[in-house]
C-alpha cells in the first residue's frame, strides 16, 4: 500500500449507553470511514497501513473498540446485549465525531453490525463494505460452519482458555490459524504480534460478542430494506460462514457487488487488504445521491 505505514492516530473515549468506548481517529478531513472488526478484536485489527492508505485517499478514518473489548467498557449484565446495541454504540461515536453519515467497513461481527446500522439507522450510513459476514448466524436457510472447524472449537471450549499471558497469546494464534484458508500463507509472526497486543490490552474469553451474534434475529428477510451501495467480500474456504452466506447477502441487497476470493478463509490478511484497496477506495469514493432515503 502507498502512504505512511504509521498514520497519525488520535485516541479518545466516547460516552455511549454502557459507558466509555475507545476510538482512534486518523485524518482531519474528508468523508468518515468507520472500520469495524470481528468478535473480540480491538480496532487495531485493521492495520495502520490500511488506515494510512484510506487517509491518503482523502478519508477520515475511525477504528473503535467494541464494548467488552480492547480499552472499552466491560459489560457485566448477565442479560448481555445484541447487535442492535453495538449498532447504537456506533451511532454514539458518529454523534461524538460530528458525522451525519459514515461509510462502514466491517469484518465478520463488524459486517453484521453494519447491516443492523443500515436497517435501523439508514440515514447514518453512506455505504457498506461487508467482509466475511452473514445475514443470519444460525438461520437454517444458510449453511452451517465447517464440521472439522466446529470440532476444533468445541475441543478448545472444553479445554478452556489459558489463564497465563503466554498461553493466551498461543490461544489467539491457534485460532487465527484455524480461521485461515489456503489463499495466503499463514503469517505466524504477524499473528503472534497481533495476539500479544490483544492480550496486553486486557483480553478475556468472556465477552458477550458471541451471544450478541447468535441471539440477534436473522436479517435474511430484511435485506431488501438496505438500499445503500454495498460491496461484499468473502472467501470460498470460510469455515465460519460458508460462501453461501455472502451470496445470500448479495441476492438480498439490490445492486450489491460480490467479490469471492478462492481459498480465502475467515480472515483478512494484510496482503489481501493491499489487493482490495483499489476496489475499496473506488467504492467509497463513488459519487452517488444520499443513501438511506
Amino acid at each position: 500500500m502507498t502512504g505512511a505505514l504509521h498514520p497519525e492516530l488520535h485516541g479518545r473515549f466516547v460516552t455511549a449507553g454502557p459507558g466509555e468506548l475507545w476510538v482512534e481517529v486518523a485524518g482531519a478531513h474528508g468523508p468518515l470511514v468507520v472500520l469495524l472488526a470481528g468478535s473480540d478484536a480491538p480496532g487495531f485489527f485493521w492495520p495502520d497501513s490500511f488506515v494510512a492508505a484510506l487517509v491518503a485517499d482523502g478519508f477520515r478514518v475511525a477504528r473503535p473498540d467494541y464494548r467488552d473489548c480492547g480499552r472499552s467498557v466491560r459489560i457485566t449484565d448477565p442479560q448481555g446485549y445484541r447487535l442492535a446495541d453495538l449498532a447504537d454504540d456506533v451511532v454514539a461515536i458518529l454523534d461524538d465525531l460530528g458525522a451525519a453519515q459514515a461509510h462502514l467497513v466491517g469484518f465478520s461481527l463488524g459486517a453484521m453490525v453494519s447491516q443492523v446500522l443500515a436497517l435501523d439507522h439508514p440515514t447514518r450510513v453512506a455505504s457498506l463494505v461487508l467482509v466475511g459476514g452473514t445475514p443470519g448466524a444460525g438461520d437454517d436457510r444458510l449453511s452451517d460452519p465447517d464440521e472439522a472447524f466446529v470440532e476444533r472449537i468445541v475441543t478448545r471450549h472444553l479445554d478452556g482458555p489459558p489463564t497465563d499471558k503466554a498461553g493466551a497469546v498461543r490461544w489467539q494464534v491457534e485460532l487465527a490459524e484455524l480461521l485461515a484458508g489456503r489463499a495466503y500463507a499463514f503469517d505466524r509472526q504477524a499473528a503472534h504480534r497481533n495476539a500479544e497486543r490483544i492480550v496486553a490490552g486486557g483480553w478475556t474469553a468472556a465477552s458477550g460478542h458471541g451471544a450478541a451474534i447468535h441471539e440477534s434475529p436473522s436479517r435474511v428477510d430484511r435485506l431488501g430494506e438496505i438500499h445503500h451501495p454495498t460491496l461484499i467480500v468473502h472467501g470460498t474456504e470460510d469455515p465460519v460462514y460458508p460462501v453461501d452466506h455472502a451470496r445470500a447477502l448479495a441476492a438480498g441487497i439490490e445492486g450489491s457487488i460480490l467479490l469471492e476470493f478462492d481459498g480465502l478463509g475467515h480472515e483478512l490478511p494484510e496482503p489481501l487488504l493491499a489487493v482490495l484497496r483499489p476496489a475499496f477506495s473506488e467504492h467509497l469514493s463513488a459519487e452517488r445521491p444520499d443513501s438511506g432515503s
